[in-house]
């Protein structure tokens, strides 16, 4: 009989050869035996629970022989194989109905813990069955341990079982791997000394038990644990091998540099050449079918254009409606028409041919029957304009050609005519583009005289404010047709969304683009200050040239403005009334276009851009009325009563 496993790991062996107890020597008048009484014997044959006699075999299971005393006279031999439960008294069966009665209705614990507890120890049991075991894990992780220390591993001991002599041929090749640290060679290591440290240069602790002390398995210095946590296959050899190396554990600066780490792009296979030859075989042959096809109508409008004569003296004329029609007779000699009664169907609509409502026509490129349904378009003729010889000009030809036909012979050259045809848009586009062009070399010229026209120590000269002037008055003009370019490409008539869209962007770049260079020119009243030097004790403006003349004429001084003429006096007040109302109408359109940016950049919920271009406005209207104030204190009427006195 079979071991039987009993509920605190008891063991129950066979009962063959135990026999009761000597009931004259080992008589008891005792109350009731507990179980912890009784010794059970596991593989034994003699077993003395309270006696040293031996047992006789008695065939029966030993839970029939246990004996717990009787209330009467003690005697076992009256109860029979009757179980007792020593604390309630109730009759048991077997010894298992007892061990189970006692684990129900005697525990300790109150009966709601008792269930948690219970409940517990069920939900760990079923999810320890479900790993494996931990000599099988141990194996297949062989070699594979980041931890491994510097020690060689001991082969792990394999459980002895009554399974274990039948062994796959899997798990013999699992127990016979190598050892990586018997196989990789250790004579580069450093060795161990007494105050070595970890040769991460960031880190620095002491090697020992505590840290740790571990050999790079690949330039073999020593390192702490936190700083070998790295692996990579290596040779016999110590060197880096991917393929047939064993897994060894090293340091990070190894386990990065490594063959192939920072390699960026994985593996590339190049199919460019292989797509290139594929499609050079159907290029070349669609190639070969469309000068096929041109060949062909180019030598049926030759022939149609210039018809020979004996074609023509026998048929009488090609837009002739007799039976022997030369026209007719010449399409034919170029290609074979397909005959009438073989095809029932269109080849392209599938639609069936009649004798009268739906006639059959002939493709003058391929001679395959067609329709000439509208509708489906599968057949059309397709006008040419070809010279002839006699008499010399042009005569225009009509040729019906299929769907395929005029398909495989114009779509190569619809292709480049419609890559070649700029729509409105583009060409406008460009336009922009090209003042664009022109006004950045006048912006840097513009920005690299500003300094110098800047400069409180050294005052321009006449020259000097002259070509600012000038260049800003360019700059002005290029500006304003640059704005009209964008403008007209932004009310160009769309066909879809897509389109509107496209000139919405295009005009926003524009926009910007104005918005960005624009704003340097409010420095220009700052050149017509220069003409007093800020440097000097005086501040009244320097008498020197025209920069004196340019600032008497802003500033109203009478003093300075009598040692000129008076017409020279007017010129100048008219040029520079006419380039400040220049600069007010620019200001005037660029504030008004930040106006627009910042109700876009509302409507876009974008505050940060509308708080820059809030402060923009806020410095294009303070220029504005700077502007207005100095044209407001232009003084004309002192100017014509000095040319009157002078006269």
């Amino acid at each position: 009989m079979a071991a039987r496993k009993l509920g605190g790991g008891r063991i129950l062996g066979s009962g063959k050869s135990l026999a009761p107890p000597n009931t004259s020597s080992h008589a008891r008048s005792s109350s009731l035996l507990s179980i912890g009484e009784s010794v059970v014997s596991v593989d034994s044959n003699v077993s003395t629970p309270l006696g040293t006699s031996p047992l006789k075999d008695s065939g029966n299971d030993l839970g029939s022989r246990v004996s717990l005393d009787s209330r009467n006279d003690g005697n076992a031999a009256n109860t029979g194989s009757k179980l007792i439960c020593p604390i309630c008294n109730e009759e048991m069966m077997t010894l298992l109905q007892l061990n189970r009665h006692l684990d129900d209705d005697h525990r300790e614990l109150p009966p709601v813990e008792q269930d948690e507890v219970k409940t517990w120890f069920e939900k760990q049991v079923v999810k320890a069955k479900k790993f494996q075991p931990l000599v099988v894990i141990n194996q297949k992780l062989k070699g594979l341990d980041v931890f491994e220390s510097n020690d060689s591993l001991a082969a792990l001991p394999i459980q002895t079982t009554a399974s274990s002599t039948q062994r796959t041929p899997q798990a013999v090749e699992q127990i016979r791997q190598p050892d990586p640290d018997e196989v990789v060679t250790r004579t580069h290591w450093q060795k161990n000394g007494y105050n070595d440290v970890c040769t991460e240069p960031s880190c620095g602790k002491r090697l020992g038990p505590v840290n740790g002390n571990i050999n790079c398995r690949k330039c073999g210095r020593l390192f702490c644990e936190d700083h070998t946590m790295y692996q990579m296959k290596l040779s016999r050899s110590a060197q880096h091998e991917p393929v047939r190396g064993f897994w060894c554990r090293c340091c990070e600066t190894c386990y990065k540099s490594r063959e192939g780490y920072n390699d960026h792009s994985s593996l590339i296979k190049n199919h460019t050449d292989a797509f290139a030859a594929l499609r050079r075989q159907k290029v070349d042959k669609h190639h070969l079918e469309i000068s096929r096809l041109e060949k062909r109508l180019s030598k049926l409008t030759q022939l149609l254009a210039n018809p020979p004569e004996d074609v023509v003296a026998s048929g009488g004329g090609l837009l002739s409606g007799s039976r022997n029609d030369p026209r007719k007779t010449i399409e034919q000699s170029v290609v074979t028409w397909e005959e009438d009664a073989k095809v029932a169907k269109c080849p392209f609509c599938q639609q069936e041919f009649g004798n009268w409502t739906f006639r059959r026509h002939h493709c003058r490129i391929c001679g395959r029957v067609v329709c000439a349904d509208s509708r489906t378009g599968c057949s059309s003729e397709i006008g040419l304009n070809v010279s002839r010889q006699t008499p010399p000009g042009n005569m225009n030809i009509d040729v019906r050609m299929c769907r395929d036909c005029r398909t495989t012979i114009f779509s190569r050259k619809d292709f480049e005519a419609e890559l070649a045809h700029k729509p409105t848009v583009q060409r406008s586009y460009e336009n922009l583009l090209q003042f664009e062009r022109g006004i950045r070399p006048l912006l840097a010229s513009f920005q690299k005289a500003l300094p110098m026209l800047q400069d409180p120590d050294q005052p321009p000269s006449h020259t000097q404010l002259a070509e600012a002037a000038k260049v800003r008055k360019r700059l002005i003009d290029s500006f304003g047709k640059y704005d009209m370019a964008a403008k007209r490409i932004r009310d160009l008539p769309t066909s879809n969304e897509t389109e509107a869209k496209l000139q919405k962007a295009i005009y926003q770049q524009a926009s910007n683009f104005l918005h960005l260079h624009m704003l340097p020119l409010k420095s220009l009243p700052k050149m017509l200050k220069h003409a007093s030097p800020h440097g000097s004790g005086n501040p009244r403006p320097a008498r020197n040239g025209g920069g004196g003349a340019v600032a008497a004429i802003k500033y109203n001084d009478i003093d300075s403005a009598s040692q000129m003429s008076s017409s020279s006096s007017v010129l100048a007040m008219e040029a520079e009334e006419k380039e400040l109302r220049e600069r007010l109408i620019v200001l005037e359109e660029q504030k008004f276009m930040v106006s627009e940016m910042i109700a876009d950049a509302n409507k876009r919920r974008k505050f940060d851009e509308v708080s820059s271009l809030s402060m923009n406005m806020e410095d294009l209207s303070k220029e504005i009325d700077q502007i207005t104030s100095m044209i407001e204190h232009l003084d004309f009427a002192g100017a014509y009563e000095n040319g009157q006195v002078g006269r």
